[in-house]
């Protein structure tokens, strides 16, 4: 029996498929950006709504107490966020100037240690107008995401009161046994699982990292709290990036010296959250890949915009989740984890919307 070489055709059609998806979305992102944060925060919001219904509230209260606390939030981030971004954004020229001044100190400290060894041109990392730009780009991103506040404010809303209908239309739709039905409701299962309790560490990460900011008197505490909150939830790199933008208040504010200390407290404080309670409250929870992670965060970042950077994580997630339900791409997905399955401490049925 002649066994037949494996066909290229296929895969260069998947290929070919995912890039003209990817294109598609590149050129559809700032209508895509604003539902795929919507679908994130509810899915954040889910385990509360479940869990009020558990405490055996009537589900039309239970989802307007929801509904409230979603404004709530959404008012203390606008209030907060929206007042930091725009006094930083008109400090900016004054915070350049900073930066010049401490890069001259650092040039003057290195004469003073009359070295063999040429140490100018590191000065040039702390290039004034590039440390500058840094910021400016953090706040333009966070700036287009509260352009479209209201609309995410409506649309995580309308995700919220629909959810309960959306397990009877998948079943409808497709029949309650399709494999169509089961590989989606799975992926929603462990997207709020993973997620509602991921919120949960970095929602300690963030106020502790944020009440150390503001105990050292770095400006903007609360807004480097929430940026933390929201990009810790890419593993590795999300944390390290967070902290940039403070890090170099604190160099403007002070100098190198509090620069250092602040990075690595706040490195010390990741780590705690990250080995120590994370473990505690997740257990052995799926490990996307370091490499996979980098490069998903470029990818969605090039495809979104700087958005792409907070939502990286829940669509490789979710692309992983989904190719691990087919056999022609379980491989793949096998490929880009180091844990091969979530196995949260917390039942799903704890955390997910009951219907």
């Amino acid at each position: 029996m002649t066994i037949q070489p494996p066909s290229i055709l296929k895969p260069v059609l998947v290929l070919a498929s995912a890039s003209v998806l990817l294109a598609l979305m590149h050129l559809a992102a700032s209508f895509l950006v604003p539902v795929l944060l919507s679908i994130f925060f509810a899915t954040l919001l889910t385990p509360i709504y479940s869990w009020l219904k558990k405490k055996r509230l009537p589900k039309f209260l239970a989802l307007v107490l929801s509904i409230g606390l979603l404004l709530l939030i959404a008012f203390f981030l606008l209030l907060l966020v929206g007042r930091s971004v725009t006094a930083l954004t008109s400090s900016l020229d004054g915070y350049q100037d900073q930066f010049s001044q401490r890069q001259a100190e650092l040039a003057a400290q290195v004469e003073a240690l009359n070295s063999g060894a040429d140490l100018m041109p590191l000065l040039s990392i702390v290039d004034p107008q590039a440390l500058a730009g840094t910021l400016r780009f953090t706040l333009s991103t966070v700036a287009g995401i509260l352009k479209n506040g209201l609309i995410i404010l409506m649309l995580t809303i309308f995700l919220l009161v629909e959810a309960p209908l959306f397990k009877a239309r998948m079943s409808q739709t497709f029949g309650a046994e399709s494999s169509v039905t089961q590989n989606v409701l799975s992926v929603a299962r462990i997207m709020i699982n993973y997620f509602g309790l991921r919120a949960v560490v970095n929602l300690v990460n963030a106020v502790v990292t944020g009440l150390m900011l503001w105990l050292f008197g770095i400006e903007y505490a609360g807004l480097w709290a929430v940026l933390i909150f929201f990009l810790s939830f890419i593993p590795y790199i999300g944390a390290i990036v967070s902290m940039i933008p403070p890090i170099l208040l604190a160099f403007a504010q002070s100098g190198l010296g509090l620069a250092v200390l602040v990075g690595l407290l706040a490195v010390v404080i990741n780590a705690a959250s990250e080995n120590v309670l994370q473990p505690m409250v997740m257990g052995i929870s799926l490990k996307v890949s370091p490499t996979a992670v980098f490069l998903s965060t470029m990818l969605w970042v090039f495809i979104l915009g700087g958005p792409g950077a907070f939502l990286a994580m829940p669509l490789t997630m979710a692309l992983i989740l989904f190719m691990r339900n087919y056999a022609e791409t379980r491989g793949l997905a096998a490929l880009l984890v180091t844990v091969p399955e979530p196995q949260p401490e917390l039942a799903p049925e704890e955390l997910l919307l009951k219907h």
